[in-house]
């Protein structure tokens, strides 16, 4: 187990984990994993375990209110992490588990940005996810 995941176990021991979060002791964590959660290199088996603990033990921070939104990105890691290289239904699922997890790395990027004083990194998403202005109905104006 790397020194990283060691911290993060720590700070969920002593937290109580239980979903119950703490956001100062999450923005630690998470600030301790941010390469690995901003811009992960997994190659091999081990790499994706630690992705996966490191998620994982993150959730068991996450204050309530990205509490669900964090479940949604861990069960993204965990759907890709059964990928079969070269079978067209598992990468499929895990196509379609990131387009459905879009709200929620919006919604968790925002709360780290404002929360914790730090940058998820660039959160690319298929459909727009800021709520548009609503047009006035045809013959309405302000003046």
């Amino acid at each position: 187990m790397t020194r990283r995941l060691l911290f993060i176990a720590a700070l969920t021991a002593a937290c109580g984990g239980g979903g119950n979060g703490d956001a100062v002791a999450f923005c630690d964590a998470l600030a301790g994993s941010l390469t690995l959660v901003r811009d992960p290199i997994i190659t091999t088996e081990a790499e994706i375990d630690e992705a996966l603990l490191t998620y994982r033990l993150l959730g068991d921070l996450a204050p309530l209110d990205i509490a669900d939104d964090w479940q949604i990105l861990t069960t993204n890691i965990e759907t890709a992490s059964t990928v079969v290289p070269n079978d067209r239904a598992s990468i499929q699922r895990a196509v379609q588990q990131a387009y459905a997890s879009e709200r929620a790395a919006v919604a968790v990027a925002e709360w780290v940005r404002t929360r914790c004083g730090f940058d998820m990194g660039p959160v690319t998403t298929i459909a727009p996810q800021a709520t548009p202005t609503p047009a006035d109905p045809p013959g309405v104006s302000d003046s």
